[in-house]
């Protein structure tokens, strides 16, 4: 176990972690904070079009940018990059428990771990990952130049993927079980009369096949109950995504889809717990929001610690 006691433990390296890392080192509070992937799912973005102050840039661009502002602050904030596996508190400190055993001690929390792709749980899906089946189109979109790719999700990171691979692939299907893609209009304004695009509502896939590598998929035309296929090399799930709250789930009251429950001020019901970003119940998850909430809550810590003696 660490000896030293930070002011506050942030826990996750997104965004909204980023964000609550410079506003603590701002207002003079040691912190340490955790992740193993610097950014978070930031880098999973492809164009990003509504960050303030960046009319268009990409998410490993921002990711960058928002990386080294934090360790700019390195005299406050101790970075270490790994996972935790559990956040619980005796009396007035909490202790965080990470991958490795080890244990640091902060007489706060910022919980900012954000969410993780949800799975399909179809046939195929587990066999093929990172055999064609990817979660991360701004990841691999390039290995696929000239390819014939299924983008399956008909949210804005799906059509984010869209617009990328459109780019790249010599072809693009995009499947959505609904009548109606959920993206924002100008994403979809940005890829529907692309002419190696084909849209696919009403589409439930089924299974994915392939030998070594992805071929294809199967789904159910729901208009019809037809079975049809798609022959493919690549295939890109983006059905969003689950909170992280795993490492918290025995200290904090979370709502029915696993989330923590914040106030606006990233507070909990637990003395001491802050959270933010995607991990929380919020409405809408952006990245402008996971910042706005993070540096609510780092304000929020430093009344809070303000207000306390330990």
């Amino acid at each position: 176990m660490s000896e030293r006691v930070f002011d506050v433990a942030i826990v996750g390296y997104g965004p909204a972690g980023i964000t609550a890392g410079i506003y603590t080192a701002r207002r003079r509070l040691t912190s340490v904070l955790f992740g193993d992937i610097p950014a978070g799912e930031v880098v999973n973005s492809g164009e990003i079009e509504n960050w303030p102050g960046d009319r268009t840039t990409e998410g490993t661009v921002l990711a960058d940018k928002m990386v080294q502002h934090v360790r700019d602050h390195s005299d406050m904030v101790t970075i270490v990059p790994k996972k935790i596996t559990r956040v619980r508190k005796e009396e007035k400190l909490f202790q965080i428990e990470v991958e490795d055993k080890s244990t640091y001690q902060a007489k706060t929390v910022i919980y900012a771990t954000g969410r993780h792709p949800r799975l399909l749980n179809i046939p195929g899906e587990k066999e093929f990952k990172n055999k064609g089946v990817s979660y991360c189109a701004n990841c691999d979109a390039p290995l696929f130049a000239d390819k014939t790719v299924a983008v399956i999700g008909g949210g804005d990171s799906g059509a984010e993927a869209v617009i990328m691979l459109q780019r790249i692939a010599k072809k693009v299907y995009l499947l959505h079980i609904d009548e109606k893609l959920r993206a924002e209009p100008i994403l979809v304004d940005n890829f529907q009369q692309s002419p190696n695009v084909t849209v696919l509502t009403r589409a439930k896939t089924t299974h994915i096949f392939g030998d070594t590598f992805v071929t294809g998929l199967e789904y159910e035309d729901l208009s019809t109950g037809e079975k049809k296929s798609l022959t493919l090399d690549g295939i890109f799930v983006t059905i969003g995504a689950i909170p992280n709250t795993e490492p918290v789930s025995q200290l904090v009251p979370l709502d029915e889809q696993g989330a923590v429950v914040a106030d606006r001020y990233g507070k909990t019901s637990v003395e001491g717990f802050f959270a933010a970003g995607d991990v929380t119940d919020t409405r809408d998850a952006q990245i402008v929001v996971a910042a706005g909430q993070a540096c609510s809550a780092a304000l929020s810590v430093d009344d809070y610690l303000s207000r306390n003696k330990f």
